[in-house]
């Protein structure tokens, strides 16, 4: 039985990696959208735990948030106040691996429906920077950083 070259296995373990980060920023879109469509603990909790323990998420206009106990709070009580309802399409991955630390760079179009009487729909366009670590085995979410795009005025 032959054995794997070095660099077959770490290429292996790259795109197993990527492969993973990918299934992380997807369940985030899923996770977030949960949060303002079933509001409540349960959402709060399932969409910080793809952070770590440090976790920081900045929304900029929207928050910063760092650490499990702040990510939280603002999944299950602050973000739920502004927003009913939202669905978050996330595309076009640029990821960087290296050993147990990895980079990517996203862009999203978010459909939101603000909280209030009357509110009609809006979209957000823009892009996540992130930093990712592997912990216990598995991808988390180190920092997550928002932008915003605004489109040209005629």
């Amino acid at each position: 039985m032959s054995q794997v070259p070095p660099i077959i296995k770490k290429r292996l373990r790259t795109l197993e990696s990527r492969a993973a980060i990918e299934e992380l920023r997807a369940n985030y879109a899923r996770r977030s959208d949960a949060v303002f469509n079933e509001p409540g603990n349960a959402s709060a909790v399932a969409l910080a735990d793809l952070f770590t323990d440090d976790g920081v998420l900045d929304l900029g206009p929207f928050g910063k948030f760092e650490g499990r106990d702040a990510l939280i709070n603002a999944f299950e009580n602050l973000l739920p106040q502004g927003t009913k309802w939202s669905t978050h399409y996330i595309v076009n991955p640029v990821i960087e691996v290296d050993g147990d630390a990895a980079t990517g760079d996203w862009y999203y179009l978010i459909d939101s429906l603000p909280a209030g009487e009357g509110a009609q729909l809006v979209q957000f366009r823009g892009g996540y920077s992130d930093k990712y670590v592997r912990v216990d085995g598995e991808w988390r979410i180190k920092e997550a950083l928002t932008r915003y795009f605004v489109p040209p005025s005629e």
